[in-house]
């Protein structure tokens, strides 16, 4: 059996899929359209595009770059710049185990209304308008009046969830081998299925009207804060950076790979594809507006509602092939979430335990996935909602983007931005000059701080983020959590050491 020190992918295509099959998720179908569509249309792609050349990309190629330079996951590299450096890489670990054990609650969710569109479980027509809202927050979820009243298992999710993470375990027990194969196949099937889901979409009746609302322009947010928060922020959370998985994927690039182009690829592969999900959304946002006679306001267009209400909304007042479209929408869901769940599993924590400690692969998967499934039975109960959206907020926003801009910071000035320019120049046809030094070493973090101070501090320091008052803090108290495991983790290792060097 091919160690995992030695694995890599079989053909340069399946890291490309592999690569974008991470980055694309959830977020690009619920989240890059509404900020489309709330920071001026054109003007956020302008400001987007910026961001991705500035900070994505060249974040993206870090990454890469230092797994394929040191052959290891994100903690050993961090650990061969320098053993009090450890840390900075078991920080994103800790935070891919955090996010997958919530993420693939969703997919959970997903699969569940993937089934209940063969029914239509929330009502046909107008029944089904106003029947969609109750249908997901009263049956599926059942959510209690907080995070302090779970409330109980919702056993249909727990199925739901326990059925994800089996097929997740069989995608990752061989390692890459497996995972660049079915990362192939998963995004073709996503890319055709989105495109069948756009055909369906601008055929109805309104979806220009809704198109118009997505792509209107009014260049003059660029003159403010805020779409620069919108556009830094959405190529963090899209692109699967800061969360130790792309540089298990570098490690898994042959030695002669081309890592500045399949960094573009898959950068521009993910952005292409979050643009034609808006295309859906809208579509079937204009549809609803001109069924029901509502204005946009009344439509919800982001987030978890966007997904399993405002869309269940729009496949239960079409005309005709509502079923299908249902049922191939979730399907999609499902798809491109399960792409950034294994890649968060394995390349995310389970990778960096090989790593580190030498256990053996097929146990790490098993009781990784075991374990991850577990702890994802909190979001399972009555008050899961709540608490996913607590720790989304801590461990997606807070940990990815401070940790992005410590690991920036430690291999743009301790590695050195420039020895990482030579190893990346020395595998790609792109060869990148000394400015890729300056956005290492300065933009990226600087990008990533100001995400953190504009949209997090400066906003959870006036107000409790959600309203949830004392219970928002738990915020503060998972990041600490986050920094005392990594600590935990990296001397752990150094006692094993220790002991060996003993015997």
């Amino acid at each position: 059996m091919v160690e995992v020190g030695r694995e890599k992918f079989l053909k340069r295509r399946h890291l490309i899929f592999a690569a974008i099959g991470s980055a694309i998720g959830l977020g690009n179908v619920w989240r890059f359209p509404y900020m489309c569509y709330n920071y001026g249309g054109a003007a956020f792609l302008v400001a987007y595009v910026i961001g991705l050349f500035a900070i994505g990309i060249p974040w993206l190629v870090t990454e890469f770059a230092m797994g394929h330079y040191f052959q290891k996951g994100a903690p050993e590299v961090f650990s061969n710049i320098g053993k009090k450096w450890e840390w900075v890489g078991w920080f994103p670990a800790v935070s891919a185990f955090l996010i997958d054990s919530y993420y693939c609650v969703i997919m959970a969710w997903t699969l569940i209304y993937m089934f209940s569109s063969m029914t239509l479980a929330w009502g046909v027509g107008p029944a089904g308008a106003e029947g969609a809202g109750p249908y997901f927050f009263e049956q599926v979820l059942q959510i209690t009046d907080g995070p302090g009243v779970l409330g109980g298992m919702r056993w249909q999710i727990v199925l739901s969830l326990a059925f994800t993470w089996i097929v997740i375990y069989f995608v990752i027990r061989r390692g890459a081998e497996i995972i660049g194969k079915v990362s192939e196949v998963v995004m073709t099937l996503a890319w055709i299925l989105i495109f069948a889901i756009i055909a369906r979409s601008v055929t109805l009746i309104g979806a220009v009207d809704g198109l118009n609302y997505y792509l209107d322009i009014d260049w003059s947010v660029l003159k403010g804060p805020g779409v620069w928060f919108a556009a830094f922020s959405q190529i963090a959370f899209t692109m699967s950076l800061g969360m130790a998985g792309m540089y298990a994927y570098g490690r898994f690039i042959a030695k002669k790979g081309d890592i500045t182009n399949n960094a573009i690829i898959t950068g521009l592969a993910d952005s292409g594809f979050a643009f034609l999900a808006g295309f859906a959304v809208f579509s079937t946002v204009g549809y609803i507006m001109q069924a029901l006679g509502v204005p946009l306001q009344d439509v919800t267009i982001s987030g978890i509602g966007l997904a399993f209400v405002t869309y269940p909304v729009g496949v239960s007042l079409m005309p005709a092939l509502n079923t299908l479209t249902g049922v191939l929408f979730f399907l999609m869901f499902w798809i491109i979430g399960l792409s950034s769940a294994y890649f968060l599993a394995y390349g995310g924590f389970m990778v960096p335990l090989i790593d580190k400690f030498g256990w053996k692969r097929e146990k790490v998967v098993f009781w990784g996935c075991l374990v991850c499934f577990l702890v994802g039975l909190l979001y399972c109960t009555g008050g899961g909602l709540y608490w996913l959206d607590i720790i989304d907020r801590t461990v997606a926003f807070y940990t990815l983007l401070l940790g992005g801009a410590i690991a920036s910071l430690v291999v743009g000035w301790v590695f050195g931005a420039d020895k990482l320019r030579k190893h990346v120049n020395a595998t790609s046809d792109i060869k990148v000059g000394p400015w890729m030094d300056v956005l290492i070493k300065y933009v990226v973090p600087a990008g990533l701080l100001f995400v953190v101070i504009y949209g997090g501090f400066m906003q959870d320091l006036k107000k409790p983020y959600g309203g949830y008052g004392v219970w928002a803090n738990f915020i503060w108290i998972l990041i600490a959590v986050v920094l005392i495991v990594s600590f935990i983790l990296q001397n752990m290792k150094s006692k094993i050491e220790i002991e060996k060097e003993g015997k």
